[in-house]
Parts: C-alpha cells; structure tokens; sequence
C-alpha cells in the first residue's frame, strides 16, 4: 500500500508528553508564550528534564550554573520571535533575532555547538536532545537521528533516554524511514521502568501514527482504542479522540 507523504505539520505539532513532564516537575520555565515554535522533541519538555538535572547536579558548583544558562540561552534563541522589518525588535537579554525561523534555529544551534564542543560535561546530555530537536526542525533529520543514535549509546538517566528514544524516531519519520521509526517508537514500551503506563501508552500511540501514515486506517483505528481501552485516564486521551473523529470524517 503506498505510503502517504509525511507532513511537515504532523511532525511539528505540540507533544502531549510536553503536559506530562509539566506535572513531574514545578520547575518548568515560561515556555508557552504565543511565539514559541513546537519542536519536535518540545524544548518546554526539555527545559523540565534539565531543570530537573540541574537541582540533582551541585548547583554551587560554577560549571553547572554556565552549563544551564547556556542552554536557557539556547531555548531563548531558539523561541525568539522573528523580526518584522522595520519594526523595533523587542528587548531580552542580547537575544537575536532573525528575519526568519530557519535563521534563527541555526543561529541557536551555533550557539549550542559552541558552548558544548568540549570534552562531556555538566548536562551534555540533555545539550544534545536540545540539539537532536533543533537538526529536526532544519530538515536535517539524518543529522539527528546519528544525533540521538550516540546518545542512546551512553548510560542516559531513564527520562534522557525516553526523550532520545522517542526523538530517534521522529528523526526517521522525518527522513520516511517507517518501518525503522516504528521499532524505535515500538521500544519506548519496552523501557518503561517505573512509568510503565505512561510509556508504553506512547509507544502504542506511536505504532497508530505510523499505521496513519502507511495509509491503514482500520489498524490505527484499532490501536487508538487499545490505548483508551487500557488506560481510560490517560494523557493522549484528547489527541487520540480528534485523530479517531478525523479518521472517520474520511
């Protein structure tokens, strides 16, 4: 059965996992405003899991304190709001900004690569899932997917690897790679550790997103309802309520 176009829509939508890693952690920055683009791999996820990073790390030490501001630096960047020509651009601590989005999303990925071109250090890591989002959303996705493919080669804390598991396979989704991207997406449910529902949740959600995309509608149909079935109260329960009602307005 032919395979249907990959959207670049579909794979820039906000995340519902950006929720879930809200309610782990009270640290999350102000990252909801009407300008931020929606990553791939939600930066506002990110900044929970480095917020959480930063708290486990010794904060008095200097290199911790660099290292997070350097990626705050980053996210900024990254969720500046373009420039309007002839405009006074807004105000914010030196951040640029670009008459563009792909302007802007390179100029916060030199600055990443610059910050972090050294040996591995304080939140490298969670540097490099800022980075892996960032390759995403230039269309540079087998860039990422080497990206998140070393990350998943160290010993990642288990939120870490969630994120580069489930980046690794947007990354080949965006390069129309299905069937690589439905085993990475297929593994999210096997490393669930002690948030088994949630992940194994994604990991089904995932399977019906590419039965969607493989234009197999009565098996993402299924699914879908797997997911509902199991865990009436889960967190994907609206988006997988309008993707049902879409499938069968068609």
């Amino acid at each position: 059965m032919p395979k249907r176009k990959i959207s670049k829509k579909e794979l820039k939508r906000p995340d519902q996992f950006v929720d879930f890693w809200s309610r782990v952690s009270a640290s999350v920055g102000n990252y909801t405003s009407s300008h931020m683009r929606a990553l791939v791999v939600s930066l506002t996820a990110l900044a929970t899991v480095i917020a959480g990073s930063v708290a486990l790390s010794q904060l008095s030490e200097r290199r911790s304190i660099r290292a997070a501001e350097a990626l705050d630096r980053v996210q900024r960047m990254a969720n500046a709001e373009i420039a309007t020509p002839g405009a006074t651009p807004p105000t914010d601590d030196g951040i640029p900004h670009l008459s563009t989005e792909k302007a802007q999303l390179e100029a916060a990925l030199k600055e990443l690569d610059g910050s972090f071109s050294g040996p591995h250090g304080t939140l490298h890591a969670e540097a490099m899932l800022v980075r892996g989002s960032l390759l995403l959303n230039l269309d540079r996705a087998d860039e990422a997917v080497t990206n998140y493919q070393t990350l998943l080669a160290d010993n990642l804390d288990r939120r870490l690897h969630f994120l580069a598991q489930e980046g690794l396979g947007y990354g080949y989704e965006r390069l129309g790679k299905l069937d690589e991207a439905q085993a990475a997406f297929t593994k999210l449910g096997s490393d669930a550790g002690g948030m088994e529902g949630f992940y194994k949740d994604r990991a089904l959600f995932h399977q019906a997103r590419i039965a969607e995309l493989r234009s197999n509608p009565a098996d993402a149909t299924r699914i879908y309802h797997e997911v509902l079935d199991k865990n009436p109260t889960t967190s994907l329960r609206e988006e997988i309520t309008n993707r049902l009602a879409s499938l069968e307005m068609k």
